[in-house]
């Protein structure tokens, strides 16, 4: 690292291992030269040697909540200090520029005491209205103000919301630079016209996630043969992707991912000439993918039973076995090197026991995380249906 080097720390989403993978991942693509500085449930700090485009980064990550620019470190006898600091300069700079009322808030992560801070925030706010700064303190019912609180009270740019990091001991203060865009996810997620609560409901942020773990650059070939309503093929329009492949055995998931497609091309402007959509068995995949001709796949397949009831009763078999057959397609269509991110479901806590076989079909498990299957587990506590999420190469 050089010396000129310039501290982040990523708010991390609700699976901590996927969002730091997914992280690693693009910075890798980006070529950042970055060293990791601390990892916890709740955040990623790396000092990186090149000023970072936080803006379009945090819209390229879809497991990152907010990006901060770490602005010190510091320990627990200096900590109101230099807070004070910091809110005060900022307060200084920004009011005196806007002529407007200043607003700060604080985002505790870490083993903090809330009522500490929010003790500290009202003292630096009567010292501020004191010394002739209008300004108001953002309070939240929990530890840190969310993207939602964030943009409604104007924290970024013109207001304030100071991060505090605990580490052991250490605390690092930065500044949030960028939040997650929620009103964009819920659009696309909800907002779209076709929408099949039945067939899987995959979040714009996991398949944005899972693009970004395939690594493909802008003008790769992309696969999703499982499209569904379209959900990956969306997600990879707006990551810049424009040569991009949707199959699927249904002809209705066909017709709503072709129009959901059309509703995104109208919304954003965008160029849909390189999407191709066709109605087709992935078994059948060759009929219409020429071999060796995608750089990545990335798709979620039938998981499985949408009817809770009988999801005891499913054949797990049968799943096993168009898992498989999937697996024979992609070798035969994927180029050398080419990469298969993939969801495989862990039904009422039963995994599928296919990996041996993949592997001889001629894939490497490309690790995620450090669970002995290679593999990270995408779900909420409670979920029948989970979300094993995958790299595979192809040898």
């Amino acid at each position: 690292m050089s010396k000129e080097t310039t501290k982040y720390a990523f708010i991390l989403g609700h699976v901590p291992d996927l969002s730091v993978a997914e992280i690693i991942c693009l910075l890798k693509k980006q070529t950042v030269d970055f060293e990791e500085i601390l990892q916890s449930k709740e955040a990623l700090i790396i000092e990186a040697n090149q000023e970072l485009d936080v803006l379009a980064l945090q819209n390229r990550l879809g497991g990152v909540i907010k990006i901060i620019a770490i602005l010190s470190k510091t320990s627990k006898e200096n900590l109101s200090e230099n807070i004070e600091e910091i809110v005060k300069a900022s307060a200084y700079a920004k009011a005196s520029a806007d002529k407007q009322k200043f607003q700060f808030g604080f985002s505790l992560y870490g083993k903090t005491v809330v009522k500490e801070f929010q003790q500290l925030g009202l003292t630096i706010k009567r010292e501020l209205k004191e010394q002739g700064t209008l300004c108001r303190f953002v309070v939240s019912k929990e530890k840190s103000l969310s993207a939602v609180i964030i943009k409604k009270e104007h924290l970024l740019g013109q207001g304030l919301d100071l991060v505090v990091i605990e580490n052991q001991g250490e605390y690092y203060l930065g500044e949030t630079l960028a939040i997650q865009d929620f009103e964009a996810y819920s659009a696309r997620d909800y907002g779209r016209p076709s929408r099949d609560d039945k067939s899987g409901m995959l979040p714009p942020k996991l398949a944005q996630i899972m693009i970004n773990l395939a690594g493909a650059k802008p003008a790769d070939v992309l696969l999703d043969s499982f499209c569904g309503s379209g959900t990956v093929l969306q997600e990879a329009l707006m990551l810049g992707y424009k040569n991009i492949i949707g199959s699927d055995i249904s002809a209705k998931a066909i017709a709503d991912c072709r129009n959901n497609i059309s509703w995104l091309k109208t919304k954003y402007n965008f160029k849909i000439d390189g999407v191709k959509m066709y109605e087709l068995d992935v078994r059948n995949l060759v009929h219409k993918v020429a071999l060796a001709t995608v750089d990545a796949i990335v798709t979620e397949p039938y998981l499985g039973e949408p009817d809770k009831s009988k999801l005891k009763t499913q054949k797990f078999e049968d799943l096993e076995n168009l898992y498989l057959d999937s697996f024979k397609q992609f070798y035969k269509v994927l180029k050398s090197g080419g990469k298969a991110v993939m969801i495989l479901p862990i039904i009422n806590g039963q995994k599928m026991e296919i990996l041996d076989a993949v592997q001889k079909i001629g894939f490497i498990i490309d690790k995620l995380g450090q669970s002995e299957r290679g593999s990270i587990i995408y779900g909420r506590e409670g979920q029948m249906v989970e979300r094993e999420i995958f790299v595979f190469v192809k040898n």
